[in-house]
């Protein structure tokens, strides 16, 4: 019942395949500035991504066996990485959400 009314919905919107949120995948071809390939046609940059929190380095505050340590975490984005974005409705906007297996992952 609610798949057929969402269907409703999509067919009444009309438009075509990019004007709909879609999932993507490239390659990082650059960090600074942030490039990431999606065809061979095609080369998004920095301005059209927006990248996850959990694939950028970050510092966190714990609390081990009573005592405050900082830890860094690691997961910046490096070319070669492979990764997975969800193309916003229209087209214009990229949110960078995952490395996909595969990747350039250093031990």
């Amino acid at each position: 019942m609610a798949g057929e009314w969402l269907l409703k919905k999509l067919q009444q919107r009309g438009g075509s395949d990019s004007d709909y949120s879609d999932i993507v995948y490239g390659t990082v071809t650059s960090t600074s500035p942030l490039k990431i390939q999606i065809s061979n046609q095609m080369t998004l940059t920095d301005a059209f991504l927006n990248v996850s929190d959990s694939l950028t380095n970050q510092k966190l505050r714990v609390k081990i066996d009573g005592e405050e340590k900082t830890l860094e975490i690691l997961n910046e984005l490096k070319v070669g990485d492979g990764v997975s974005m969800i193309r916003h409705d229209g087209g214009q906007q990229f949110y960078v959400f995952e490395k996909n297996k595969g990747g350039d992952v250093d031990g």
